[in-house]
């Protein structure tokens, strides 16, 4: 199945809410989580990414970040994108 970002996929449905507060409902929903790795450039410091729960990989992957080796950027299904933005929308 096609993957796409968040922003990308709700600029598409002109839907009017951001990738941030889009995804602050989907760790609400438990659909996505905030991790943390340790960062490369700074000792001792932590870095957050998000990446999707075990609930919320029906709606899509976690892709490894390309700039980030061990972190997941999150990728939604287009084909099922209305769904989750339904439940963001509401």
């Amino acid at each position: 199945m096609q993957t796409d970002s968040i922003t990308n996929l709700l600029k598409a449905k002109n839907a009017e809410i951001s990738a941030v507060k889009a995804n602050k409902i989907l760790v609400a929903l438990g659909l996505l989580a905030e991790k943390e790795r340790p960062s490369a450039k700074h000792s001792g410091k932590m870095k957050k990414y998000k990446a999707l729960t075990e609930q919320g990989l029906q709606y899509g992957v976690n892709t490894e970040n390309p700039n980030s080796p061990g972190q997941t950027t999150p990728h939604y299904f287009i084909d099922t994108f209305d769904k989750l933005l339904a439940l963001i929308q509401n």
